[in-house]
């Protein structure tokens, strides 16, 4: 029986000494290498020549998207245009030239307020809405970021119910003048774009080429994603109910828009070099 203790006494022993050995060559090992840390967290050497890319470019690609405003625009009305026959959207082009000159979309029968909502749309919205936010309390573990959003959802569409149980035939806006004002906000998030990247991605130790590359893959991303953004949401309010407006124009608006630069910023700032704050 003492044997058997010796030998297990033995056996720990020698694992103490070999964890012990192997321990102390990653630490030597450790000592002998640089590690530089991440690129995150690295500060910035910028130049003369970096800070002036990033006055420079914006300014320049700010003037060019401000010259090809017009241009930007007619191109997103004539594609809501082209895939809103298809879609059933009576689309068309006021007689009217608005206020920047140019003639603005109008649809047939949104004069009035568009597709107002009756009773039964008002009882399933407050139904459906009641219960996800019920469900934002059972989001947890990995869905538990998505709660408050989901909350504040809920919360855009109760205060929407409670303005047409009230005013139900006051409603000031339309699908038309809804789908312009998106339009602004996507024109008016790519003229803030280069200022944007100025901050963030043009100090960046990397070519001219690459960073106008880049630059003009997020604005081209923008200039095809707004139309078909104006034309997702007027197909919901015209099939369903303007009471869904202010929902889309708060949460799919502006903060939609943002989200995407952010992930567009992303995607080309983690295809930056390693060497990009050196």
């Amino acid at each position: 029986m003492r044997s058997k203790t010796i030998s297990v006494t033995d056996e720990a022993q020698a694992h103490d000494r070999e964890f012990h050995a192997i321990f102390s060559a990653a630490r030597q090992a450790r000592t002998r290498l640089s590690i530089r840390p991440h690129r995150a967290i690295t500060p910035l050497n910028v130049t003369s020549y970096l800070m002036a890319q990033a006055i420079v470019l914006p300014i320049v690609l700010c003037g060019l998207i401000v010259w090809f405003k017009p241009v930007l625009f007619d191109f997103w009305r004539q594609c809501i245009l082209f895939w809103s026959s298809g879609l059933h959207l009576p689309f068309s082009l006021s007689t009217r030239i608005n206020e920047a000159g140019q003639y603005g979309l109008q649809l047939s029968g949104d004069l009035d307020g568009g597709q107002l909502p009756n009773a039964t749309i008002l009882a399933v919205t407050a139904i459906v809405t009641a219960i996800a936010f019920a469900l934002s309390f059972r989001l947890k573990h990995a869905s538990f970021p998505l709660r408050y959003p989901l909350r504040i959802a809920c919360v855009v569409q109760f205060a929407t119910l409670v303005y047409f149980w009230w005013t139900p035939t006051g409603f000031p806006y339309n699908i038309a003048r809804h789908s312009e004002e998106l339009m602004t906000i996507g024109y008016v998030v790519m003229l803030a774009t280069p200022l944007m990247l100025a901050v963030g991605y043009y100090i960046l130790n990397q070519s001219l080429l690459k960073k106008l590359f880049y630059t003009g893959v997020i604005l081209s991303f923008l200039a095809v994603m707004v139309p078909h953004q104006v034309l997702v949401q007027a197909l919901i309010m015209q099939h369903f109910s303007v009471l869904f407006m202010p929902l889309l124009y708060i949460c799919f608006g502006a903060v939609f828009d943002a989200l995407v630069f952010v992930a567009l910023y992303s995607w080309i700032a983690s295809n930056a070099s390693a060497n990009a704050t050196i």
